[in-house]
């Protein structure tokens, strides 16, 4: 029995850990919605493209609500879909406390229309955390199709399933 006890307990420990000194602080969780631009619209031919993005944090189960936004110049056509670079976005904080954080991101990864980003909060609020992003295109992979038949695309909208920056 005290065999049973001591397994239940140490398996309790790695499932509930408690606090330790080094514990990771949530200080935003929010999910959201997401939006890009492209100019000029990617065509089936590769050409160099500026990706303008805007994101809506609107609803945070931690932290406060904010928006964010982005641009990065690439080449893009339709197909590939790629991963595409590292970049900068800054986030604007809707509360009393305001302000704006500077956050880099790694080149995401791409997992059908998931995409997973990243980062580090290089400077303004919460500078210095760990910052993670998951994103869901829901209308980018819908348009390759009509890409490939000679539609361009100007524009996606997607959501933010997760945002979140821990220290």
């Amino acid at each position: 029995m005290a065999i049973v006890l001591a397994a239940l307990t140490a398996v309790a420990m790695m499932v509930f850990p408690g606090a330790p000194a080094g514990a990771v602080t949530v200080d935003a969780h929010c999910l959201g919605g997401f939006s890009r631009n492209f100019s000029p619209a990617i065509t089936v031919t590769p050409q160099t493209v500026t990706v303008s993005g805007t994101y809506d944090y609107g609803t945070c189960l931690v932290g406060a609500t904010a928006t964010g936004s982005e641009s990065v110049t690439l080449s893009l056509g339709c197909v590939p879909v790629t991963a595409g670079p590292a970049f900068t976005e800054t986030v604007t904080w809707h509360d009393a406390t305001g302000g704006t954080s500077t956050i880099d991101w790694a080149a995401p990864t791409i997992a059908g229309q998931t995409v997973v980003y990243t980062g580090t909060v290089t400077a303004g609020r919460h500078a210095g955390d760990t910052a993670t992003k998951v994103t869901s295109g829901t209308s980018y992979l819908g348009s390759v199709v009509g890409c490939l038949l000679g539609t361009p695309i100007s524009d996606t909208t997607g959501l933010v399933d997760s945002f979140l920056l821990t220290h």
